[in-house]
């Protein structure tokens, strides 16, 4: 017997959330949710430069070579470096000035709230601190405002990326 390659995906994406939410609870529960929060924001600013400099190196990219990519292509980087989790998104480049991009489904959030958690965690202020970081990492003048949540009860996330 063996698991279909569908069956080894979904474990691995199920994995991923489970790490992070078990590795979450056991600092909360030595440190306190205040550490916690800390030290993930952390370890997540830092396993978004690892993914993107992955990406990049399998796209034939060069973030580091002093020219700032295309509004496309952090479109493609971000896009993608959510849907590692799981999570359903697509954003669209407007004008060549910004991305209007959107989470139509988030495994983290859905997480959150099959744990009861979805009122301890501050999502915004996570997305806010890890996506802001990464973004800066393709590009320091690129910044984003969240326009629509989940959290508030909008039926997607909403995020407008532009340049400062």
């Amino acid at each position: 017997m063996e698991l279909t390659p569908e069956q080894l995906e979904e474990l691995r994406l199920g994995a991923l959330t489970a790490i992070d939410g078990l590795w979450f609870l056991e600092v909360e529960s030595a440190y306190g949710f205040e550490a916690a929060l800390k030290l993930d924001l952390e370890v997540w600013k830092k396993y978004g430069l690892v993914v993107l400099k992955r990406m990049a190196r399998m796209l034939g990219l060069n973030l580091s070579s002093g020219a700032p990519p295309d509004l496309e292509t952090v479109n493609l980087l971000m896009e993608n470096i959510c849907r590692i989790d799981g999570t359903e998104c697509r954003g669209e480049v407007r004008g060549g000035e910004k991305i209007l991009f959107r989470v139509h489904r988030c495994s983290w959030w859905e997480n959150l709230k099959k744990a009861g958690r979805e009122k301890v965690v501050p999502c915004e202020d996570i997305d806010n601190t890890i996506f802001r970081h990464w973004l800066r990492a393709m590009d320091p003048s690129l910044d984003f405002e969240i326009t629509a949540s989940l959290p508030r009860g909008d039926p997607f996330c909403q995020w407008i990326v532009r340049r400062a």
